[in-house]
């Protein structure tokens, strides 16, 4: 968070933060993550969620085992999810202060800890201006 000096410094980051808040959700839902598996035989796309956006499966794939185009399928969709959860933590770390996908459940909530942040940072300037007691 920058230094905020005074109420025209904070409007400037609530702004922003703001701003960014509304951009988040359309920026998570165009990103997609692509992963092919080790042989190549299988391509993925994920979206928001791990969600599968898309399954290629090349004609070589049919001729492995079930066990095989399996781990092949896995493989792929794993790469795309883990690809698509890097691709979310860059969009969403600005915003929130930390990488979500590296949040542990212990850990108190992001957004709640900089929303506290910034009402301290008015609360300070306020006091600083006589404005409150």
């Amino acid at each position: 968070m920058p230094e905020i000096r005074d109420l025209g410094d904070l409007a400037e980051y609530a702004h922003r933060q703001v701003a960014q808040v509304q951009r988040m959700p359309g920026d998570l839902a165009a990103e997609a993550g692509e992963g092919r598996s080790p042989r190549g035989y299988v391509h993925a796309r994920t979206g928001p969620g791990g969600a599968l956006r898309d399954l290629h499966i090349e004609e070589p794939a049919l001729h492995l085992s079930a066990h095989e185009l399996a781990a092949e399928v896995t493989a792929a969709i794993t790469a795309a999810q883990r690809r698509y959860a890097a691709r979310a933590d860059q969009i969403m770390e600005p915003v929130l202060g930390v990488r979500p996908s590296e949040r542990t459940p212990d850990e108190p909530d992001a957004g709640v800890s900089r929303l506290d942040a910034l009402a301290e940072d008015l609360d300070r300037i306020a006091r600083r201006r006589g404005l409150i007691d």
